[in-house]
C-alpha cells in the first residue's frame, strides 16, 4: 500500500518544483534577450537615422532594470543595491579625533535615477555620462574607536546600525574610447565624480547609550561635515559606478562602425 502513497508524493513534488523550473527558465531567457537588446540596440538605433547622441541617451535608459540583476556575462555589475564591504572614517572635532569602520554597507536607490546626459565627442574621443539620482539611502554597521573630551570610547562595545540618506546625488562619467580591432571600445576606468546635495546621517545606539548629550553634538557634527562623509564613500560609489559604465557602453560599441565615431 505505500507504492502508491510515495508516487502520489513524486507527483506533487514535480508540481511543486514546475514552477520554480519554469521560473529558472524564464529569467534566464530574459537575462540572454537582455543582453542580445543591449548589444544590438545601438546598431538598431542608428539604422532608424536617429543621431548618436541620442540613441545613448535612449540605450542608457535601458539600463534601470538590469542595475539589479547585472549582467556577468557583459561585465555589468549589480548595483541595486550596491554592496560596499567596508569604509573607514575619520571623524575630526574639537573635541577629538574618533575613527569609524562602516561595514555591510548597502546603497539603494541608484536604479531610481534620471538620465541627465550621454553625448559622444567625436573628436576627442570620449564618451560624457551624467545622471542624477533625487534619494539614495546607505544602511549598514558602525563602530567608533578614539578619544572625544573626556570620553574615551569603549572598543569593545559590538558595531551599531546607521543610516545614511543621500539626496540630490549628480553622478559624471568620462570615459575614454579607443580603437581595438576595428572597433571603438572604452579602454582604462572612466573618471567618475559623485556630488551630494544633502546628507542625513543616523546612528543607533551611539557610545553605547551612554552618554545622548554628547551623541547629539556629535550626530550635528557628522551631518555638518558631510562633505567629507561623502569624500570618504565617493572611490567605492565612483568605483563600481565606473565598472556599470564600461561594462554597458562596450556592450553595445562593439556592434557600431567605427565610421560612427569619424
Amino acid at each position: 500500500h505505500s507504492f502508491p502513497t510515495r508516487r502520489s508524493s513524486d507527483l506533487q513534488s514535480q508540481v511543486m518544483f514546475a514552477p520554480l523550473w519554469l521560473a529558472t527558465l524564464l529569467l534566464s531567457l530574459l537575462g540572454v534577450n537582455g543582453q542580445l537588446e543591449l548589444q544590438s540596440f545601438l546598431k538598431d538605433c542608428l539604422n532608424e537615422g536617429k543621431d548618436l547622441n541620442t540613441c545613448l541617451v535612449d540605450m542608457a535608459e535601458k539600463l534601470r532594470p538590469f542595475m539589479k540583476t547585472g549582467i556577468p556575462e557583459l561585465n555589468i555589475p549589480q548595483t541595486e543595491p550596491m554592496v560596499i564591504e567596508k569604509i573607514g572614517f575619520q571623524l575630526k572635532s574639537p573635541l577629538g579625533t574618533v575613527d569609524t569602520e562602516f561595514t555591510k554597507n548597502s546603497v539603494a536607490g541608484l536604479s531610481d535615477h534620471e538620465v541627465r546626459k550621454v553625448e559622444a565627442d567625436k573628436q576627442a574621443r570620449t564618451l560624457a555620462v551624467e545622471i542624477f539620482i533625487p534619494r539614495a539611502q546607505a544602511t549598514g554597521l558602525y563602530h567608533m574607536a578614539g578619544t572625544l573630551g573626556p570620553l574615551e570610547l569603549d572598543e569593545t562595545l559590538p558595531p551599531a546600525a546607521y543610516t545614511s540618506t543621500f539626496t540630490g546625488v549628480l553622478v559624471s562619467g568620462v570615459a575614454k574610447l579607443a580603437e581595438q580591432n576595428g572597433k571603438l571600445v572604452i579602454v582604462g576606468d572612466p573618471e567618475v565624480e559623485v556630488n551630494v546635495n544633502g546628507l542625513n546621517v543616523q546612528m543607533d545606539n551611539l557610545f553605547g547609550g551612554s552618554a545622548n548629550g554628547l551623541a547629539k553634538v556629535v550626530l550635528k557634527f557628522v551631518n555638518k561635515e558631510s562633505d567629507k562623509f561623502v569624500k570618504d564613500f565617493q572611490p567605492e560609489i565612483a568605483k563600481q559606478v565606473a565598472s556599470l559604465i564600461k561594462g554597458f557602453f562596450n556592450s553595445a560599441l562593439k556592434n557600431i562602425p567605427l565610421s560612427t565615431f569619424q
